[in-house]
């Protein structure tokens, strides 16, 4: 009998210790209300927060109490629910409205270089047309066939460099309304961001104050203010890269097309020299030719080289504001982490 009272003694503990292990990890669970601040999980002690005050009439207050802390909870989720809400309609409506504005640029931008092309092509047709009509009652007139010849090289050469100026006009264009498109996108998004951030703060620091946890209202809305200012940090660095890359894109668009119509502007004045000394002397007529081709080779090798340059800065300037960017980001988040710290202090 002793013995058999003695089982019964000890299965009666490990059953208590066992309940008391469940009902306390069941507790801890309970009292843990997850919120996200701008991608950040915070684990927040407020479902279960009794607050600052004691009470001294339990009995008393105690349903007062708990219906007044159940409304600030479900005012806290609705509030953080409806933040969330906004936040994303917010980002779905920027991003169709920068995938709408690209779209369109591009459409504007095909367009405007078709028209380009197109009228080039008309230009030069028209030019040859007037030259075979030119050289067909000539009878192999060098002072008729010469001038023939300068007159449509001149006139396909002044095509060129409209369609080259128009085509470029094209692309920065198109460059800035890109560029414009991913800034006003920037904006929409880091301006929800830190509309939400900083209400998510407000609401989570107004629930603690109506539970009577002053410490812990003033933590969130200083965390809360930590995420709005580095939102708004990271935006103004993405802003100012835009801008950069913007620049640097123009800069590199109208180089380019700077480069081709000199090549084209110096290269015909060489074209019409020569027609205008063509003749039916085998011998001077390839002097000549030899004399235009030694002119032309380093004029296309200063349009490369350009090009070339312009292309390089065009690199070299977008790496450097991607970095500025990168380490202005960087700052923000050390910046945000350590004003959170500070509020656990």
């Amino acid at each position: 009998m002793a013995r058999n009272n003695m089982n019964t003694t000890k299965t009666t503990k490990v059953i208590k210790s066992n309940l008391t292990k469940k009902a306390t990890a069941f507790t801890v669970a309970a009292v843990l209300f997850v919120s996200i601040f701008g991608g950040n999980l915070m684990t927040l002690q407020a479902m279960a927060d009794t607050g600052n005050g004691k009470n001294t009439n339990a009995g008393v207050n105690a349903n007062v109490g708990t219906s007044e802390k159940q409304t600030a909870r479900q005012t806290l989720r609705q509030t953080l629910q409806t933040d969330a809400t906004t936040y994303r309609q917010a980002v779905q409506t920027a991003s169709l409205a920068y995938r709408q504005t690209v779209h369109a640029a591009q459409l504007a931008h095909s367009q405007a270089v078709r028209d380009a092309n197109i009228a080039y092509d008309q230009a030069a047709q028209q030019a040859r047309a007037a030259y075979n009509t030119a050289v067909r009652g000539a009878h192999g007139s060098v002072t008729v066939i010469g001038p023939a010849m300068a007159t449509r090289d001149q006139a396909i050469a002044t095509a060129q460099n409209a369609r080259i100026t128009a085509t470029v006009s094209a692309d920065v264009t198109r460059d800035k309304a890109v560029d414009n498109a991913l800034s006003a996108y920037q904006n929409s998004v880091y301006g929800a961001l830190a509309t939400r951030d900083g209400a998510d703060g407000t609401a989570q620091s107004t629930f603690y104050t109506a539970i009577g946890n002053s410490t812990l209202a003033t933590r969130s809305q200083t965390i809360g203010q930590a995420h709005v200012t580095a939102d708004n940090s990271i935006l103004q660095a993405r802003q100012t890269r835009i801008t950069a890359v913007e620049t640097a894109d123009v800069t590199r668009d109208q180089a380019i097309g700077s480069a081709q119509t000199a090549y084209i502007t110096a290269e015909s004045t060489a074209h019409v020299t020569l027609d205008n000394a063509y003749t039916k002397d085998s011998k001077a007529w390839n002097t000549g030719l030899q004399s235009y081709w030694n002119s032309v080779a380093p004029m296309a090798q200063t349009r490369d080289s350009a090009i070339a340059t312009a292309n390089s800065s065009h690199v070299t300037a977008v790496g450097n504001a991607d970095a500025t960017r990168d380490q202005a980001i960087d700052q923000a988040y050390a910046t945000m982490y350590g004003s959170i710290a500070a509020a656990y202090s």
